[in-house]
């Protein structure tokens, strides 16, 4: 394929690529408006957790965005590869910093809430009416935040569709994505809805009850929800920033595409790194038919040119060494 529809073909993608991010920052912004404002009114502690779950959210959509933009900048030279990797640094700071320090508030402000209901310098008395209306706030952030899940899950079946990797789950794609934005947005979503799920409990508890006790008990519960959330994402994130190979499927189909090549004896060693999600680096070692420089020459030339028609959705960067195979004793 020409590089010219290359890149036509990665940029009509790219188009798609921030939906799920854009997606869930409108999502969030108008989530932690009603949260806050129903906190205010209701003093409810679990809405309380979930309003700064909210704006930690939306932090995260904005540093992604960042990351996003930085990472497509030219480099001056001082980043031989590019600033693809901005990207995995953007998720990594949302997981460890956002995610975490937002989790830990609100684990600290309902346990300071829960530590005053139970020692008795607070009324446990709960507002039923005001509750209520949390509990309203809740439905409604529960669909906007399904609406984001629903967005980040089409763009992620869309992009396993569109690298030519087989179907996963969730839970599978998530493992194996190279996409640090739409990794963060996928864990994002999900621990909202979790998060709602909890705060929705001690909300109901508490009216049911009449006992303040439950919604402290969501609200820190809410907040330990991201902390956990944070850990996984922190360990997805750290591992992009290091370094993931190849998925599986996209490792067989280089190395069908080396070993196809005419005048290729045998693949001796293949190393692939992921620069960014469609960015690869990939270093191969091959024996060729004849130990001739001039063929040596052509040979590499026409193993970069059938893996980047094979595989026109990535960008690759290659560099091939001619060499001999010697077996291992």
């Amino acid at each position: 394929m020409p590089r010219w529809k290359r890149g036509a073909y990665l940029m009509s993608d790219q188009k798609n690529s921030g939906a799920a991010v854009k997606a869930a920052l409108l999502a969030n912004v108008g989530v932690a408006c009603a949260k806050f404002a129903a906190a205010a009114f209701t003093g409810s502690s679990s809405m309380f957790s979930e309003s700064v779950h909210s704006v930690a959210d939306c932090a995260n959509e904005l540093v992604l965005m960042v990351g996003d933009k930085a990472s497509d900048h030219k480099s001056r030279g001082d980043h031989p590869f590019g600033l693809h990797r901005v990207k995995y640094l953007a998720s990594f700071i949302v997981a460890t910093l956002l995610f975490f320090v937002g989790g830990v508030f609100a684990v600290s402000q309902a346990a300071g809430k829960l530590g005053a209901l139970i020692e008795g310098t607070a009324s446990r008395d709960a507002n039923s009416v005001e509750l209520i209306a949390a509990l309203v706030v809740v439905g409604v952030s529960a669909c906007l935040e399904g609406y984001g899940l629903h967005t980040s899950v089409h763009e992620a079946r869309g992009r396993m569709k569109r690298v030519k990797v087989e179907d996963d789950s969730l839970i599978g794609f998530w493992r194996r994505t190279k996409s640090a934005e739409l990794a963060s947005v996928m864990m994002e979503d999900t621990l909202a809805l979790i998060g709602l799920a909890f705060a929705g409990l001690g909300i109901g508890l508490s009216i049911v009850t009449g006992d303040e006790l439950y919604d402290a008990i969501g609200g820190m519960l809410v907040g330990l929800v991201l902390v956990c959330g944070s850990a996984a994402l922190a360990f997805k994130s750290g591992s992009l920033l290091v370094g993931e190979s190849l998925d599986p499927s996209t490792r067989a189909m280089v190395v069908k595409a080396v070993e196809d090549t005419a005048g290729v004896d045998r693949l001796i060693n293949m190393q692939a790194i992921h620069m960014d999600e469609d960015s690869v680096l990939l270093c191969l070692k091959v024996e060729t038919s004849k130990l001739d420089r001039d063929f040596d020459v052509q040979t590499v030339d026409k193993i970069e040119t059938n893996i980047r028609t094979a595989m026109p959705w990535y960008i690759w960067e290659i560099y091939v060494e001619p060499d001999i195979w010697r077996a291992q004793h």
